[in-house]
């Protein structure tokens, strides 16, 4: 499968480069554009639809490409898979109901292919991603069918994201890019570093993604008490730059394993925080925090051992949490700058609010604080 990236800081530089790719290398069949909310998102549309090219996406905090990131760009990746071996699903349900959108994009998957795998892209800031993983695993009837993807960024405006096709724009959407994984397999890893501290605590009182009390006291004061976080006045809706990078809850799973959910939002009325995803009551945690820069290292070496497992790809995709981002600093650069030389094959990626990946123990889920990776190769 061919495969090239793009990087462009308007319609126009990519309306250029596009037309340069296809004179000198290869005529695409998909696209995957990932962008800034500032990007004329009609335009991009008209690009790709003037050359047949199938298109799905999302705005961004941040693009990456390569082994390094812009900000307020445009990166598109090519691939020329046949048509037989992918579809995109869209839904858009205004504020929908995440759950029924993933069991439909999941159903959709497994009437398509006998072993799909799915990338999902969704808009919404207050999405309760864990109801994403959730309906697509009852649609399969599986745990094992491959998840990955993200949620939509805006540039730390905290307003609007989107996710798109050729034709459509959806801030509430839920779009997949649905491949056959007997003809593209696709092989990812999350990784996040972040170091627990502090003793077990339980959540004994939540709705969805909305933590009211934790260990019976109510969430926001026991949050205040443990860290002395919040300013008087600023709590109504902390910003994710401020909030996710310092302190999120690391709940611990009935299999081992363990997630991240960052807080979104503090609630000085009701007492409440809002989680990046679903938590449910009785769900023991720790609150964990960055073991500092030599995270770094430590990604770039995992990874490491995955390309070992996985030494060829035509592309790859990273999503990167923009809260990771915020707490790495300009190390982040050296993150991405490091895995891309791992394998060295066209990438593009983008700092998300939230990402879906497999973790180092096989198991898909939504994560936080994480750099998740997808490998795309043509069997």
């Amino acid at each position: 499968m061919n495969s090239w990236t793009v990087a462009a800081h308007s319609s126009e530089e990519l309306s250029v480069k596009m037309e340069e790719c296809i004179r000198t290398k290869f005529q695409p069949t998909l696209s995957i554009v990932f962008c800034s909310v500032v990007q004329p998102l009609s335009a991009i549309q008209d690009i790709f639809n003037q050359y047949d090219i199938a298109l799905v996406g999302c705005t961004t905090a941040g693009e990456i490409h390569n082994g390094t990131h812009y900000d307020q760009a445009i990166v598109c990746l090519l691939l020329d898979p046949d048509k037989a071996s992918f579809r995109i699903f869209e839904s858009d349900s205004g504020t929908g109901n995440t759950y029924q959108q993933a069991h439909a994009l999941g159903q959709f998957a497994q009437s398509t292919f006998t072993e799909p795998a799915s990338v999902v892209f969704s808009g919404g800031f207050t999405v309760n991603a864990d109801n994403i993983i959730s309906g697509l695993q009852d649609a399969f009837g599986s745990l094992e069918r491959p998840i990955f993807g993200a949620l939509a960024g805006d540039d730390l405006q905290l307003n609007r994201t989107l996710v798109f096709s050729n034709r459509t724009v959806s801030d509430y959407g839920l779009y997949g890019l649905i491949f056959d994984n007997q003809r593209i397999n696709c092989q990812g890893l999350a990784i996040s570093g972040w170091e627990a501290i502090g003793t077990v605590h339980t959540i004994t009182k939540a709705d969805g993604n909305v933590v009211y009390t934790i260990d019976d006291q109510p969430a926001l004061d026991f949050f205040i008490r443990y860290f002395g976080y919040f300013s008087s006045g600023e709590i109504q809706k902390q910003s994710l730059e401020n909030m996710s990078t310092q302190y999120p809850l690391q709940i611990l799973k009935e299999n081992g394993n363990s997630v991240l959910r960052s807080p979104l939002i503090g609630n000085e009325k009701e007492g409440s925080l809002t989680l990046a995803a679903g938590v449910k009551e009785g769900d023991l945690f720790r609150f964990s925090m960055s073991p500092g820069f030599n995270v770094v290292d430590r990604t770039i070496s995992e990874f490491a051992e995955f390309h070992d497992t996985f030494p060829e790809a035509d592309a790859l995709i990273m999503f990167s949490c923009k809260g990771r981002h915020s707490a790495l600093g300009p190390f982040i650069s050296d993150e991405i700058k490091g895995v891309y030389e791992h394998w060295q094959k066209p990438m593009i990626g983008f700092f998300s609010y939230g990402e879906l990946g497999v973790d180092n123990q096989g198991y898909c889920d939504f994560h936080n604080e994480t750099c998740s990776l997808l490998l795309l190769r043509e069997r």
